[in-house]
C-alpha cells in the first residue's frame, strides 16, 4: 500500500483534507474487515527467541531504520547477539527466509534491509512470513534477541515487546484509517503497545493527539540528526559542503521533506524532489551534477553511481543519520525481554 501512495494523497491525509470525511463509510468498512480477519486468526505462538517489534500505525515515515541500528548498536555493546527481520518491501524473496548477504542488492532484499545489514553488521533475514524467519534464525542457536523491522500489523506473529513510532512533524494525521486517513489501524492500538516514541522536534499538538490515546502511559521523543556524509559510488565519508552554497537533494522514503527539512536546519538552502517510499530510480531520472541522497537511497543508486563506459562516477552524495537511546529506556526493554541488563561496554 505504501509504495502506490502519492504525494497528494498523503498531504490530504496529514493536513486534513475536509474531503477525506467522504471516504468515512469505507474506512469504517475496513477496520470492520480488519477485524474480522484478526478475530480469524490463530492466536500467535510462543516466540522460540525474546523478539521486539518496531513498528507505527500510520503510512509514511516515521524513522524506524535510524532506530534499529542505535538499539542494535546498543545491545551489542550489552554483549547480546541481536539480529533483524524484514518483510523486505520492493523486493523479489518471497516468503522466504532469505539471509541479506551484502552481495545482495536493493532490487532482491529490499532497500531497507540491504541498509540495515550494512550498517549494522548483523545477520537480517527477509520474506513476507516473519514466523519462519524468526524459526529459522532460532534454529541457528547464535542469536540472543531479535528485532522486526516493522510488523505491528502482522498478525503471525506477536512481539515480546513492541515500540511505535509517530513522527513528529505529522503526527497521526486526520485520526482516521485508510482509505480516509493514514492509520493502518485505529489509534487506540497505541495504549497496547508497550512503548510509544515521537520522532523529531517535541511538538506540543502533536504531543497532545496522541497522549488522548495513551491511557496515562508516557510519550518518549527521539531525535534522529543527520551525521556523516559520505559518497554513494564507494561510501567514502567526505566533508559537508559549503554552507553558503545551495544544494540538490532526492529522497524516495515516507516522508521526503523531513529529509530536506533536516538539510535546512543544517544551514542548507535546498532545492528538494521527493519520490514516493522505495521509488526504484532509473538512470536518466537523476542529474549528473553533484546531488545529495538518503542512506536508503544510495543503496539503490550505487551501481548507478559508478564509472562505467569510460566515464567518470556521478558525484552523488547521500547522508548517514544517528540518534541516541537513553539507557533506561535498553534496561527497561532488557528487563521486559527477560535478558540481564548488562552493563554497557566503552
Amino acid at each position: 500500500m505504501e509504495q502506490k501512495v502519492t504525494k497528494k494523497l498523503l498531504d490530504a491525509w496529514y493536513k486534513g483534507a475536509w474531503w477525506l470525511y467522504l471516504l468515512w463509510p469505507f474506512a469504517s468498512l475496513y477496520i470492520r474487515l480488519r477485524s474480522w480477519h484478526l478475530c480469524r486468526q490463530p492466536k500467535p505462538s510462543r516466540n522460540p527467541l525474546p523478539t521486539l517489534v518496531i513498528g507505527n500505525i500510520t503510512i509514511g515515515g516515521t524513522g524506524k531504520t535510524p532506530l534499529v541500528v542505535a538499539l542494535v548498536t546498543a545491545l551489542k555493546n550489552r554483549g547480546l547477539r541481536c539480529a533483524i527481520i524484514s518483510r523486505g518491501y520492493g523486493g523479489k524473496v518471497g516468503q522466504g527466509p532469505h539471509c541479506v548477504s551484502l552481495k545482495d542488492d536493493a532490487y532482491t532484499v529490499g532497500d531497507e534491509p540491504l541498509l540495515l545489514r550494512q550498517l549494522t553488521g548483523v545477520t537480517v533475514v527477509v520474506g513476507w512470513c516473519r514466523k519462519s524467519s524468526i524459526a529459522w534464525l532460532a534454529q541457528q542457536q547464535q542469536f540472543d534477541v531479535i528485532i522486526s523491522d516493522d510488523g505491528l500489523q502482522h498478525s503471525a506473529i506477536k512481539g515480546d515487546v513492541e515500540w511505535c513510532l509517530i513522527d513528529g512533524s505529522r503526527g497521526l494525521g486526520n485520526g482516521l484509517c485508510l482509505p480516509a486517513g493514514p492509520l493502518r489501524e485505529p489509534a487506540t492500538r497505541l495504549a497496547e503497545v508497550d512503548q510509544v516514541f515521537i520522532t523529531g522536534a517535541p511538538n506540543s499538538s502533536i504531543n497532545t493527539q496522541v497522549q488522548q490515546y495513551m491511557q496515562g502511559h508516557t510519550v518518549h521523543y527521539l531525535q534522529p540528526e543527520l551525521h556523516q556524509l559520505k559518497r554513494v559510488f564507494d561510501d567514502l565519508v567526505v566533508p559537508w559542503p559549503d554552507i553558503k552554497k545551495p544544494i540538490s537533494a532526492v529522497a524516495a522514503i515516507g516522508h521526503p521533506q523531513r529529509f530536506f527539512d533536516d538539510l535546512c536546519h543544517l544551514g542548507y538552502k535546498v532545492e528538494g524532489l521527493g519520490y514516493t517510499d522505495h521509488y526504484q530510480f532509473k538512470d536518466h531520472e537523476l542529474p549528473e551534477h553533484e546531488l545529495i541522497m538518503t542512506a536508503k537511497d544510495a543503496v539503490k543508486c550505487k551501481v548507478l553511481a559508478q564509472a562505467k563506459n569510460n566515464q567518470p562516477p556521478k558525484p552523488w552524495l547521500y547522508a548517514t543519520q544517528s540518534l541516541t537511546i537513553a539507557p533506561a529506556h535498553i534496561d527497561a526493554l532488557l528487563l521486559q525481554l527477560g535478558l540481564l541488563p548488562v552493563t554497557p561496554t566503552v
